[in-house]
């Protein structure tokens, strides 16, 4: 389960887009979400960020690829390093679950540290409701793992 608490770190995180917390639990109820999957920061005894992981497809095909979406931390514990620790956590979980690949839509260069690229660069397209290209990227985990190509099509909670 999602805690409030951890909505309200996705709240105040992104409070540019107040969808983010109903797109949280819209994630956890659909089952599109991998519990084992969904970790959090913390400061003390307080949540201070959280990110989790998801189910998408790739078409043709219908494969199966991990999402993660979304990254939130508290602003006042910004720049702290709670996000990068959640990013690496987050990529050793998956590759230890023996996926190949990891996507996401976000700022290169905050994502490109942890080894992302542009995913239309090794075949994978972005979905429509991707805002600008360039940010849709994947981190490939396994370089002996077949990657699928196609469009990425993004679980029904992220499309409305």
């Amino acid at each position: 389960m999602i805690s409030d608490e951890i909505l309200e770190v996705h709240r105040r995180a992104f409070v540019h887009d107040p969808r983010v917390p109903g797109l949280v639990r819209e994630l956890v109820a659909g089952g599109y979400w991998v519990p084992e999957l969904s970790f959090t920061a913390t400061s003390g005894d307080q949540v201070v960020g959280h990110v989790m992981c998801s189910w998408s497809t790739v078409e043709p095909g219908g494969e199966r690829l991990l999402q993660l979406s979304p990254l939130g931390v508290l602003p006042e514990h910004q720049r702290q390093g709670h996000g990068s620790a959640l990013v690496l956590r987050t990529i050793d979980a998956v590759r230890a679950m023996g996926e190949p690949a990891l996507l996401l839509e976000g700022n290169p260069k905050y994502y490109g540290r942890f080894g992302f690229v542009r995913a239309d660069d090794l075949g994978l397209l972005p979905p429509p409701e991707t805002l600008v290209d360039w940010a849709f990227q994947v981190a490939v985990l396994d370089n002996d793992a077949v990657v699928p190509q196609g469009r990425f099509v993004y679980s029904e909670p992220f499309r409305h």
